[in-house]
């Protein structure tokens, strides 16, 4: 997932800041921060940041609308 698409997706869905993403996801807000620059990899994590944004995981923004 590409770190573009995931911020304009967040603010579509109201989720303005990492932390509350963080929140969401039920992690540290530093392990969002490392899985969007790339510094970290789990496929657990962006399947269910896909699933909260609405995007499917290969990054198509439209396969779910």
């Amino acid at each position: 997932m590409q770190w573009v698409k995931i911020k304009i997706r967040m603010l579509e869905q109201g989720i303005y800041t990492q932390k509350a993403l963080a929140e969401k996801l039920g992690v540290n807000p530093s392990t969002v921060t490392r899985l969007l620059k790339g510094q970290r990899k789990s496929a657990r994590l962006e399947r269910q940041i896909a699933e909260i944004l609405d995007i499917a995981e290969n990054g198509d923004e439209s396969a779910k609308k």
